[in-house]
């Protein structure tokens, strides 16, 4: 029996490498970073919301490791390509709704909401760095949103 082995690719394959360069320059320099550091965060932002634009109707609701948050925070500035980012047959435009935690909701504990969404992403053939995926994920930490019309919002839900 021959077992078939999946190649997982990384975030940063999915957008020009200028762009990633010039994307993570920019989460470097107004979180004050590493350009590693940057590298890293910003390829794993890109692998979440990849993932998240093809989760399925009636998955789980992934959520955003409070580490990686800051590049996605970053590529949204770049609104255009942010929306060129999302026009791929099959996927849907992953919105961005803070979650203040007013509203009384909060996000599940990390050790329920993260295991989850690194398992989404590996199985959509993505790499992970799993000390990027760790840190809470609460409303003071983070921001959620699907996406996906007639959906409600509650804090934390992510595409």
């Amino acid at each position: 029996m021959t077992l078939q082995t999946i190649e997982h690719v990384t975030g940063r394959s999915l957008v020009g490498p200028a762009f990633f360069e010039r994307l993570s320059r920019r989460v470097a320099k107004t979180n004050g970073m590493t350009p590693e550091t940057a590298d890293a965060i910003t390829d794993q932002a890109l692998a979440y919301l990849a993932t998240s634009a093809q989760k399925p109707d009636g998955a789980p609701t992934l959520y955003m490791s409070a580490d990686v948050d800051p590049a996605w925070h970053e590529f949204m500035t770049f609104t255009a390509a942010y929306d060129q980012f999302f026009r791929r047959p099959g996927w849907h435009k992953v919105h961005h709704a803070p979650c203040d935690g007013w509203g009384g909701a909060t996000y599940p504990a990390p050790h329920v909401a993260i295991p989850p969404t690194v398992d989404a992403i590996r199985a959509a053939g993505y790499q992970v760095v799993p000390e990027l995926w760790t840190a809470k994920v609460d409303c003071g930490d983070t921001c959620g949103d699907d996406g996906k019309p007639g959906d409600p919002l509650p804090c934390g839900d992510h595409g």
